[in-house]
């Protein structure tokens, strides 16, 4: 008998509610940290529990690391920002190999283009290095079902990335009269501003929260360059900085894990 009574009270123990004694209320706050429904959710947001921080656990793949911020403005509306820092962007790197991407313009710092620029191409990390870049973004989001932050929304960003590069100067070398990239080191740096619509989803749990989003936008890259030739007329190495542009569509997917308070 004992043993079922003390059987009931451990598995009806996850579903009690703590009390929390409040200085100079007479009323109590009730939390429930077990089987809270989606009602019970939205009744706690209106109490003031409308405040998300958030991180992108797989933002290491385009050389994010974002902590990001979202306020709930009203029960429809709300406001995510975010800033961090920047390191090796790998997804780009894998579909841009060497500078290969044509739709990669550059400007050379020398007027004669039929010279070839014996630096290593962009996001060519043979000898080339990351240095700690930044980002911020700014994301307005409407919540479908006017139970923000819970549930589908449609957000509309503005993203920039600041990435930061570092690239062993050419020097010439005597005895086989290439240029190889053993000198000081020169910097380099690639801007990213986007403009995305996103549409995702939003599950807020008892503590946690976890987001799924995919988007579209237009994204401008504008960047420098370390570049250099064998100039065999004067046996030196001629080098300086080329820039580029890129106007391109662009399509991302994203995960994002939270804390509410």
């Amino acid at each position: 008998m004992h043993k079922k009574i003390f059987l009931t009270l451990l598995l009806a123990l996850p579903f009690f509610a703590i009390t929390k004694a409040q200085k100079n209320k007479k009323d109590s706050t009730v939390v429930i940290f077990f089987n809270e429904n989606k009602s019970e959710r939205t009744e706690r947001k209106k109490t003031g529990e409308a405040n998300i921080i958030k991180i992108a656990p797989l933002g290491f793949v385009s050389g994010t690391y974002p902590i990001l911020f979202e306020r709930v403005i009203t029960n429809f509306f709300t406001v995510q920002v975010g800033g961090g820092l920047t390191g090796k962007n790998f997804w780009r790197s894998a579909i841009n190999k060497t500078g290969e991407n044509s739709s990669i313009k550059m400007t050379y710092p020398w007027q004669d283009d039929s010279q070839y620029d014996e630096a290593d191409g962009l996001f060519n990390y043979d000898t080339r290095t990351t240095a700690m870049g930044y980002m911020f973004t700014v994301q307005p989001r409407l919540y479908f079902e006017s139970e923000a932050p819970d549930g589908s929304f449609l957000g509309v960003s503005y993203d920039y990335y600041n990435y930061k590069f570092s690239i062993p100067a050419l020097l010439l070398n005597n005895s086989s009269g290439s240029a190889e990239h053993k000198g000081a080191a020169q910097s380099e740096h690639e801007n990213i501003s986007d403009i995305m619509v996103h549409f995702g989803y939003q599950s807020v749990y008892d503590r946690l929260t976890l987001e799924y989003t995919t988007g579209i936008g237009i994204r401008n890259v504008k960047g420098t360059k370390y570049a250099g030739y064998n100039d065999f007329n004067t046996g030196k190495i001629i080098d300086g900085f080329a820039t580029y542009k890129q106007s391109v569509f662009n399509f991302g997917i994203g995960i994002k894990v939270g804390y509410h308070f």
